[in-house]
């Protein structure tokens, strides 16, 4: 089994001669594909842990901080939409959600009043924005990539597509470094947390809530009819504990899996794509 060579256009753009490779994939995705692009060692990604018995390229439009939103604009991502109708490939895989998610905290959390704290972690989450979020935006913008890969006489038509849906992260002081040292983002969920004076007891219960509502929309694309597969990956790693700065369970920072934590979540996407034949 062997590593997939990744070339990145964001950083890498590379030339690629097909007749190489026995696997040829497209990527498009947030940081859980491109992270370790940003030389934020000792992080990785998924991507880079998947291993293959044949030949592989990924070819990879991902970067730290997109959202669905921005890879399903085929204007702004017009590199990415020309590249679907232009070349096959054996799979297309996508990750996203995730940011769109953590973006929204603010308007998904709800204002604590500190003289009347509330009763239950349900009461800090604005249920009906986290549908807003799902059903108005990051569902239909997956959908609009989906369709682009369908259009008539395309290259990908019904070429299977892997999405993955994210495992379950603790909100804490943990930001990403620079090798460790210098801070360059983040953090997110805790920073989100603290602005809106929710009690730390319902840290946990909160993202549980908020992520869970991301699990079941992004399952909700699974549609092996149409070569359509959302891979579970939730449960898959161990969770970071709460309070802990840096490295804690298999999570280099607050949203970021270490290497070892992108090795069993690319596990379960390697048996996806072996399902296709893709080995």
């Amino acid at each position: 089994m062997a590593k997939p060579r990744i070339v990145n256009v964001q950083f890498n753009n590379e030339s690629v001669f097909w007749g190489e490779y026995a696997n040829r994939i497209l990527a498009e995705g947030d940081s859980w594909f491109g992270w370790a692009h940003l030389n934020l060692k000792p992080s990785s990604n998924l991507l880079e842990e998947l291993r293959f018995e044949q030949s592989t390229v990924i070819v990879s439009y991902a970067y730290s901080g997109d959202t669905i939103r921005n890879m399903a604009d085929l204007c702004s991502n017009s590199a990415f939409a020309r590249e679907i109708r232009s070349q096959p490939y054996e799979a297309i895989m996508l990750s996203g959600g995730g940011n769109d998610l953590i973006d929204a905290l603010p308007h998904v959390i709800r204002a604590a009043n500190p003289a009347a704290p509330p009763a239950a972690a349900t009461d800090c989450v604005d249920a009906a924005a986290l549908d807003t979020l799902f059903d108005d935006f990051v569902l239909p913008n997956y959908r609009q990539l989906i369709d682009h890969r369908d259009q008539d006489a395309a290259p990908n038509r019904n070429t299977p597509v892997v999405i993955h849906t994210y495992d379950f992260p603790t909100a804490r002081d943990a930001p990403a470094t620079f090798l460790g040292a210098v801070k360059t983002a983040g953090p997110w969920m805790w920073r989100a947390l603290r602005a809106a004076n929710v009690p730390a007891t319902f840290d946990r219960e909160i993202v549980d809530i908020v992520f869970a509502r991301l699990r079941t929309a992004l399952l909700s694309l699974d549609d092996p009819a149409r070569n359509v597969h959302v891979v579970d990956t939730s449960g898959t790693i161990k969770r970071a504990s709460p309070g802990s700065t840096g490295l804690s369970g298999d999570w280099i920072n607050e949203i970021h899996p270490d290497a070892h934590g992108y090795a069993l979540l690319a596990a379960r996407l390697n048996d996806e794509l072996r399902a296709a034949d893709i080995r």
